[in-house]
């Protein structure tokens, strides 16, 4: 609003100048159209300098599988700022791949680099506003940074989205990370409570299952956490990993092999 009233102010006061004005104004808009072509020439130029890695990478899918390995030796070695650089030239190579980006918001957060991983995330939403790993580790990095409030809000929002477009199994994704949040908050109850709601709505829902014979555990309530851990175990694919889903830091051992969908 206000910069629309500031142009409307602006439109009227130009509009009162002489001839000379729309001369200046056509030099300029001559000029910025000038600026506009060399940034799409310096882009064209820039994109050109990183296809030949993205072409090598297309047609030799061994490649990625090495730099992977590369990556994963790095890690283990401590050495993140050379990891980090392989997921870098990963990221550019290979735009279209969210899961690069989401490696390297994950090592970012883990090297201290919190804004900058942030940043990343929040591209990783802008593409794929209802990715289930994009908003559930944003939403602990927030948490972490002491944003409840914000963390509350931006899913509020993520739950919206997915309920206008009538997406019921990324809604109901949301929602579990919202209970998430609300356990890593200490809103015990609450989260119970909403464990609880998405059980009864899909009684094969082994995470919601897992999450409540978890909350049952620390409450020492040991009645109720083999109930429900029975149950998660009996629905539950082999193939899928709960790790951290009810922790706050994230293992650098997640990087890799990690089942939770994109």
């Amino acid at each position: 609003m206000i910069l629309t009233a500031s142009a409307a102010l602006m439109i009227g006061k130009f509009s009162q100048l002489p001839a000379r004005a729309e001369t200046l104004e056509t030099v300029t808009e001559e000029k910025a159209t000038v600026e506009e072509q060399e940034e799409e020439e310096d882009n064209d130029q820039e994109k050109n300098k990183e296809s030949p890695l993205s072409q090598f990478l297309e047609f030799h899918p061994n490649a990625v599988d090495a730099l992977k390995s590369q990556l994963q030796r790095k890690l283990e070695d401590g050495d993140d700022e050379e990891a980090l650089k392989i997921l870098e030239r990963l990221v550019s190579s290979q735009p279209s791949q969210l899961e690069w980006k989401v490696l390297m918001a994950r090592l970012l957060n883990e090297m201290g680099e919190m804004a900058e991983a942030r940043n990343v995330f929040e591209e990783i939403l802008a593409v794929k506003p209802l990715s289930f790993k994009g908003l559930f580790e944003n939403a602990l990095l927030m948490d972490r940074c002491g944003e409840g409030k914000a963390v509350h809000q931006r899913l509020e929002e993520a739950l919206k989205l997915a309920e206008e477009e009538q997406k019921e199994k990324e809604a109901r994704n949301v929602r579990l990370i919202m209970a998430q949040i609300q356990f890593l908050q200490k809103n015990i109850d609450e989260a119970l409570r909403s464990y609880q709601e998405l059980a009864k709505e899909d009684l094969k829902d082994f995470q919601s299952y897992f999450c409540q014979g978890m909350i049952y555990s620390l409450l020492d309530r040991n009645k109720e956490d083999k109930e429900q851990f029975a149950k998660y175990h009996e629905l539950s694919p082999k193939k899928f990993k709960v790790e951290g889903f009810l922790q706050t830091p994230l293992s650098r051992m997640k990087l890799f092999g990690t089942d939770w969908e994109n």
